[in-house]
């Protein structure tokens, strides 16, 4: 899952509320137990190193079949951006997963709402999914963002499917004062997985957009604008997909193929 750091657990945590108020505690020992709950990795449980999170967000959704809300719980540290996935037990919670991503506050790009959002689930229309997408980006600034989905299933989180859902793979620039080679630019890519039409509930796309800007194109002034590189899609190719109870995950049924026109 590229960046995207995934651990399953079953451990009893402080009510989602209450967390949220021992992350932003002064007392270093009760903040350490807090980010302790949520999974935090181990380098900000150690004595002098506890620092207050940059962010903290909390949602509230159905994410599995039962009628109560489970939370999704996100802090935003120095180096890193930590989701807990929390469910009730009765009248406690229990922490079920944790994922995180390696990723700097001094990423003026990235943010708890950029790293995980909620979405209705493509299975049941009246549940949610949670919704992970971080980049990796090379010395050239060629990234590749990876996205995953998690719904709870049977009490467990549950990645019900993963990919790369965009990119942009650039030539290397020529060195200063030589003409850009004709074939310099980018490849630009972005990737969904959408409910078939014809059978919403059942049947699913993975629908792969491909284009391409030239040199010129890529180092302008917006060159480095998602709306640039979208609006230079213009190949789609489509993949179908159907839910596997067996394995709990989107499964191919079949080869990738031009998107059929309607």
């Amino acid at each position: 899952m590229g960046g995207i750091q995934f651990a399953t657990v079953n451990y009893a945590v402080p009510a989602p509320q209450s967390l949220t108020r021992q992350l932003r505690t002064d007392d270093e020992r009760t903040r350490a137990a807090a980010l302790s709950a949520i999974g935090a990795p181990s380098q900000y449980l150690q004595h002098g190193h506890t620092g207050l999170p940059h962010s903290i967000q909390l949602e509230f959704a159905a994410l599995g079949p039962e009628d109560e809300l489970d939370a999704i719980l996100t802090a935003e540290l120095d180096h890193h951006i930590v989701t807990a996935i929390l469910i009730p037990d009765g009248d406690n919670w229990r922490r079920i997963a944790t994922l995180f991503v390696a990723d700097p506050f001094s990423d003026t790009s990235t943010t708890p709402s950029t790293f995980v959002r909620t979405s209705r689930s493509l299975l049941e229309h009246d549940r949610y999914r949670a919704v992970f997408q971080a980049e990796t980006v090379d010395a050239h600034g060629n990234y590749t963002q990876n996205e995953a989905h998690l719904r709870i299933i049977n009490k467990q989180a549950v990645i019900t499917t993963n990919f790369v859902s965009a990119s942009r793979d650039c030539t290397i620039p020529p060195p200063t004062g030589k003409q850009a080679s004709p074939n310099a630019g980018c490849n630009v890519l972005r990737r969904w997985l959408q409910a078939d039409p014809a059978a919403p509930y059942k049947e699913f796309m993975l629908v792969t957009a491909t284009g391409r800007l030239s040199y010129k194109e890529a180092t302008s002034s917006i060159g480095n604008a998602e709306p640039f590189d979208v609006s230079h899609l213009h190949n789609f190719a489509c993949q179908p997909f159907a839910f596997s109870d067996a394995t709990m995950h989107f499964e191919p049924t079949a080869a990738s193929a031009p998107c059929p026109a309607k």
